[in-house]
């Protein structure tokens, strides 16, 4: 029997790169608004090992970039 979950994790950076990097993460999605904020931080720092990623969909608007991808286990 094949059961199928979809599942949204949403949150800062630390709570998605806990997810990356436990392996919970299938298709990645990042919305990116052309604003700097100045602090934060940054979401594909202090992994121990890499993260294969590729993108699938890209769409733009004058107020974001929506990047999706599928992450290569």
């Amino acid at each position: 029997m094949l059961r199928v979950s979809t599942i949204a994790v949403s949150g800062g950076g630390d709570v998605i790169r806990q997810a990356l990097a436990a392996g919970y993460v299938d298709v990645l999605a990042i919305s990116t608004a052309p604003v700097v904020l100045g602090r934060g931080k940054r979401l594909f720092e202090g992994f121990d090992q890499d993260i294969d990623l590729e993108i699938t969909k890209v769409h733009s608007s004058p107020y974001a970039t929506h990047t999706t991808y599928t992450v290569k286990h």
